[in-house]
Parts: structure tokens; C-alpha cells; sequence
């Protein structure tokens, strides 16, 4: 079988965006979100070329300019991916399918491929079925009907979400290497330059 080169989905251009606001969160890696932004600019994410400079520096400037940018490109990856169902999100986690065996790989992509809805589609479910079940919600707005509908929606959904979770974290952990080699040239270039 040939290798076929994968298809870019239109929200991998953000992925870095979102690697900042993971490493952000994290209080080992947050001092690695500014250079994740770096990435984003770069050839692996936006391609801003000449541009990249102007914008790493805006967003550097200050730690809001920072949080904001990662805010922003965070928000920006999550929207176009919800567009996108688990089963379009194979070739994207392929790279940490690696290492498996082909079973593996094979029930792990045929149980995405289950799910033809959207992200947002399954996140704005999800919703809708806690708010039916909030328990001030649940007091007499409800019929047992719908809050049994809500239970059966939470079923449904609620382990493809776990299951993209775990991969998502696994995914984003093969993006921390690029934060942490920008990181490390930049860190680098600033103690040559004192020595």
C-alpha cells in the first residue's frame, strides 16, 4: 500500500494554539505556552512568515498579550474542530497509533468511525442532557421522558468523550517537544549572548 501523504484539517494550523493553553495550565510547563506560540506562528501552524516576528513579540510583550493570543488560538482550534466527527479524526491521532499493533489501531479507529456527528454536535448533547439533569433543573421542569432521554444521550456520548480525551492527551504531548526546542534555542541565544 502506498504512502499516502495526510490530508490537513483545517484546525491543525491551530493545534500549537491549543498546546499553549495545555502547557499554560500546567505549572511545570506553563513557562513553555509563550514558545507554543512561537510554533503556532511558525511553518507548523499560521505560516506568517516575515510576520511571525511582529506577532511573537505582540504577544510576548506582556502576560496578557500572552493569555490572550493563547485565548484566542485556543478558542480558534476548538471551534474548527468541532466541526469535525471522531471518525475524521483518525489520520489526526494516527501518529500516536503508532506503536500499537494493528488490532489495536483497527478498534480504536472503528469505534471513532462509530460516531458521524460532529464534535460540537456531541459537546452541545452533552450539554443540553446535564442541564436536564442538574439537579435544580431536574425539580418539575423536566418529565421523566426527557430526563430519561438526557441519561441515554450521556451513555452515548460520554465514553467517545473520554476516549478523545485520552487521545488528545496523548496527541498534545507530541506537540510539547516543538514549545520545548523554541524554548530551548531561545534560552540558549540569550545566555551566548551574556557570555
Amino acid at each position: 500500500m502506498a504512502n499516502k501523504k495526510p490530508v490537513q484539517l483545517e484546525f491543525e494550523k491551530y493545534q500549537h494554539g491549543a498546546s499553549a493553553a495545555r502547557l499554560l495550565a500546567s505549572e511545570d510547563s506553563a513557562r513553555y505556552a509563550p514558545s507554543a506560540l512561537e510554533v503556532l506562528a511558525g511553518k507548523k501552524g499560521l505560516n506568517l512568515g516575515e510576520e511571525a516576528l511582529g506577532f511573537v513579540r505582540g504577544t510576548q510583550a506582556s502576560e496578557e498579550g500572552v493569555k490572550t493570543a493563547i485565548n484566542v488560538y485556543a478558542g480558534k482550534f476548538e471551534e474548527k474542530r468541532g466541526k469535525y466527527s471522531p471518525a475524521q479524526l483518525v489520520d489526526w491521532y494516527n501518529p500516536i497509533l503508532g506503536g500499537l499493533g494493528a488490532d489495536s489501531r483497527n478498534k480504536i479507529a472503528n469505534y471513532l468511525g462509530k460516531y458521524k456527528e460532529s464534535l460540537q454536535d456531541i459537546r452541545d448533547n452533552v450539554n443540553d442532557a446535564l442541564n436536564t439533569l442538574d439537579k435544580k433543573a431536574k425539580k418539575g421542569k423536566f418529565t421523566q421522558t426527557q430526563i430519561n432521554l438526557a441519561q441515554d444521550i450521556l451513555k452515548k456520548y460520554q465514553e467517545v468523550l473520554n476516549v478523545l480525551g485520552i487521545l488528545d492527551n496523548y496527541k498534545f504531548e507530541t506537540l510539547r517537544p516543538d514549545a520545548v526546542d523554541a524554548a530551548r534555542k531561545q534560552d540558549l541565544e540569550n545566555l551566548a549572548s551574556r557570555l
